[in-house]
C-alpha cells in the first residue's frame, strides 16, 4: 500500500506533466492537485486552504493593482516615448534601452504588463529603423524577467523566497536585497544579446509601406493567406436580396462567408452628395442594406455554395480595381497571458459583438496559420488578424487586458497622459517603495495601502479595473502550489530531497549543493512556471542549508534567481511566450539563444551569492 509520501511525490509527478502540456490551464491543474491532496488525506482542509490567506498571494493580487495605476495614468507609456527619443538611429543604443528600460519597469510591475506595455513600442521602433522587430523582441522578454531580479517585488519567486524564509524562523529579506546580482545580471544580459544574441537573431528586415510606421497589408495578408480566400460579387438587378440587410442574409452561419467591403456606385441611394460616375466604398455591418450594383468583397474559402443557392456570380478582381482591404482597417493582435479570451471557442466570446471587429485567421505558436472557425477555440500566445474599424482596432489597442495590438496602421496608442495623475500614482509608488525598505509595517500592509491608493487619487480609474488588473490566474496558482510544499514537508518528501542532493554533493562543499540546487530549479523551470518551481525548491534549499550547516540564504536566493532566469523555451515564461508570433520565432530560436544565455547567466550567480550572501 501506497504511503502518504509516495502519494505526494505521484501527484507533484502528474501534476507537472499537465503544467507542461499548453492545452491545461495552469491555475486549473493547480487547483486540482490541491483538492487531489485534501481528498488523498495527506491535507487537512485549513492545510488546503492557508495558501489562500498567505500574506504572499495578498502582496502579488495588490502589486497588479500597483501597477495597473501606473499603466493607466500614462506614466509606463511616457517610458515607451523616452525609449523612442533616446535611442535615435543607433541598433546599439535600441537594444540596450530596449533592456535597461523594461528591466527598471519591470522591478516594480509584472512582467507581463511589462511587456504588454512595451511591445507595440518596440514593434513600432524597429519598423522605423528598418530592423526585423525579431532582433528587439525575444531581448524585451528576456528583460522583463531580468528586471525581476532587481527588487523584492519584481517577481513572485522573491515574495516566495521572503516568505519561506519567515516561516522557517529567519530574517526576511529587504527590498534591495536582490539588487546587486540583478544589476550585474542585466549588465551580462545585454552584453551577451549585443554580441552574440543578436546575431543568431539576424533576420533579413522584411519592407513595410512607404510611411515608416504603418503597417504593410500586403505583407500581413501574405503571412495569413489571407488574398486566397477574398473574392468579388456584383448584385444584379432585381435581385432578391436587394433592401435586406446583411444581417438578415446571415450568409456567415449558413455558408461561412463575411461581407467585409461594399463598394456603392455614386449617387446610389445614402450617397446623393457624391459626383456622378464615381464610387464610394464602406465597410460592412450588419445593419447595412445591399442595393443593386453592390459590389461586395467577400471572405470565405469557398464561395461555391452560396453562389449557386443565391444566383450570384463572381466578377475579375481587375474589374474593380480598388476595391481592397485597407491598411487603417486591419491588426494583428496577440493574447495576453491573462486574456478571457482562452480556452474558449470563436462562438462562445462574440468577439465581434464585444469589439466590432472581424477576426479573419488565426496564427497558433507551434502551428500554421487557419481560417477562424465557430468551434476553435483560442489559447495564450495565439495572434490574431483582425478586421474592422480604426476606431475599434483603437479602442482594442487601449484595451491591455485580453490583447496587445502589435502591428497596426499607425503607433498602437498609448494611454492618454494625465499629468496630475501620474504624478499621484509615481508618488503613490514612491511611498510604497519607500516603506517596504524601511519596513515602518508589515512588506503586505505597505502594498495595501499603495493598492487604496491607487484607486483613491484616480490613478485606476475604478474599483472594477482594480479587479480586473489582477491576474487572476497566477493568484489562483500560487495559492493553490502553496499546500503542495506543506505536503511535502509533512510526508518527508522535502527531507527526501534535500537528503539526496546533499548526499551526492555534500562532500564537494557548500557551494556544490547549491550549484545543485541551481541546477535542478532550472531544470525543472524550463518545463512548469517559475512560481510552481519557487514553491516547490525553496523548502528544500534551507533543509540543506540546514544539513550541510550553513547559512540558508545564498541556497534560497539560488533558487529564486533560478526559477526566474529562465530563457530555453517560449513556454518558460509568460513574455517569451508574448512574443512568439511577433519575432516570428521558432521553438529552435529559443533553444539556441536562451540555452548559452541561461548557463552564462547561471555562472555568474554562483560566482556572485558566496560573495554577496556568504555561508
Amino acid at each position: 500500500m501506497l504511503g502518504q509520501m509516495e502519494i505526494v511525490f505521484i501527484i507533484l509527478l502528474v501534476t507537472t506533466v499537465c503544467f507542461a502540456i499548453p492545452k491545461f490551464r495552469s491555475d486549473i491543474v493547480a487547483l486540482c492537485s490541491l483538492l487531489a491532496l485534501f481528498l488523498s488525506g495527506v491535507l487537512t482542509v485549513p492545510e488546503a486552504l492557508a495558501g489562500f490567506s498567505s500574506t504572499v498571494v495578498v502582496m502579488l493580487a495588490v502589486l497588479f493593482v500597483v501597477g495597473e495605476g501606473i499603466s493607466q495614468t500614462g506614466l509606463a507609456g511616457k517610458a515607451g516615448n523616452l525609449l523612442v527619443k533616446l535611442t535615435g538611429k543607433s541598433e546599439f543604443r535600441m537594444l540596450v534601452f530596449v533592456k535597461l528600460l523594461v528591466a527598471v519597469i519591470g522591478s516594480f510591475i509584472s512582467n507581463t504588463g511589462t511587456v504588454a506595455i512595451l511591445m507595440p513600442v518596440v514593434v513600432s521602433l524597429s519598423i522605423k529603423m528598418n530592423v526585423h522587430p525579431g532582433k528587439l523582441l525575444m531581448p524585451l522578454a528576456f528583460g522583463a524577467s531580468m528586471g525581476g531580479a532587481l527588487t523584492l517585488i519584481g517577481t513572485a519567486p522573491n515574495l516566495l523566497a521572503r516568505d519561506a524564509l519567515i516561516n522557517h524562523g529567519f530574517e526576511g529579506l529587504s527590498f534591495f536585497d536582490f539588487t546587486p546580482i540583478g544589476l550585474v545580471i542585466i549588465v551580462v544580459g545585454t552584453a551577451y544579446m549585443w554580441f552574440i544574441g543578436r546575431r543568431m537573431l539576424d533576420k533579413p528586415y522584411e519592407k513595410k509601406s512607404k510611411i515608416a510606421d504603418t503597417v504593410n497589408v500586403s505583407e500581413l495578408l501574405l503571412q495569413y493567406k489571407i488574398d486566397e480566400n477574398l473574392h468579388y460579387v456584383q448584385i444584379p438587378e432585381d435581385h432578391e436580396i436587394i433592401g435586406k440587410t446583411l444581417k438578415e442574409l446571415q450568409w456567415p452561419s449558413k455558408f461561412g462567408v463575411t461581407v467585409l467591403k461594399v463598394r456603392k456606385k455614386a449617387g446610389a441611394k445614402g450617397f446623393p452628395f457624391l459626383p456622378s460616375g464615381g464610387f464610394s466604398q464602406i465597410l460592412a455591418e450588419p445593419s447595412h442594406v445591399l442595393e443593386a450594383e453592390d459590389v461586395l468583397l467577400l471572405f470565405a474559402p469557398s464561395v461555391e455554395k452560396l453562389l449557386a443557392e443565391m444566383k450570384l456570380e463572381t466578377i475579375p478582381r481587375e474589374s474593380v480595381e480598388g476595391l481592397q482591404i485597407q491598411d487603417a482597417n486591419i491588426a494583428e493582435v496577440i493574447l495576453t497571458p491573462q486574456s478571457n479570451l482562452i480556452n474558449q471557442s470563436i462562438r462562445d466570446i462574440h468577439f465581434r459583438d464585444k469589439y466590432g471587429l472581424t477576426i479573419l485567421a488565426v496564427k497558433c505558436r507551434n502551428q500554421s496559420t487557419r481560417l477562424p472557425s465557430g468551434q476553435d477555440e483560442l489559447h495564450f500566445g495565439d495572434a490574431l488578424l483582425v478586421y474592422g474599424k480604426w476606431k475599434d482596432i483603437d479602442l482594442l489597442a487601449h484595451e491591455k487586458s485580453d490583447t496587445v495590438v502589435i502591428c497596426r496602421e499607425t503607433t498602437a496608442p498609448e494611454t492618454a497622459f494625465n499629468p496630475v495623475r501620474a504624478i499621484l500614482a509615481g508618488a503613490v509608488l514612491l511611498l510604497m517603495v519607500v516603506m517596504l525598505v524601511f519596513e515602518w509595517i508589515p512588506a503586505v500592509m505597505s502594498v495595501a495601502i499603495a493598492g487604496l491608493l491607487m484607486i483613491l487619487t484616480g490613478s485606476v480609474r475604478s474599483t472594477e479595473k482594480a479587479y480586473r488588473a489582477v491576474n487572476w490566474q497566477i493568484v489562483m496558482l500560487i495559492a493553490c502550489m502553496l499546500p503542495m510544499a506543506t505536503a511535502l514537508e509533512n510526508t518527508g518528501g522535502v527531507a527526501l530531497i534535500a537528503d539526496g542532493i546533499t548526499a551526492a554533493l555534500g562532500g564537494a562543499g557548500p557551494i556544490a549543493v547549491m550549484a545543485g540546487l541551481y541546477i535542478a530549479t532550472s531544470v525543472f523551470g524550463v518545463f512548469i512556471s517559475n512560481t510552481a518551481t519557487a514553491v516547490l525548491f525553496l523548502p528544500v534549499a534551507i533543509l540543506a542549508a540546514q544539513h550541510v550547516g550553513v547559512s540558508p540564504l545564498p541556497f534560497v536566493m539560488a533558487v529564486t534567481y533560478a526559477s526566474s532566469m529562465s530563457f530555453a523555451t517560449p513556454v518558460s515564461t509568460p513574455p517569451n511566450a508574448m512574443v512568439m508570433v511577433a519575432g516570428k520565432y521558432r521553438f529552435l530560436d529559443y533553444m539556441k539563444v536562451g540555452i548559452p544565455l541561461q548557463v552564462i547567466v547561471g555562472l555568474v550567480i554562483m560566482l556572485l551569492l558566496p560573495l554577496i550572501f556568504p555561508f
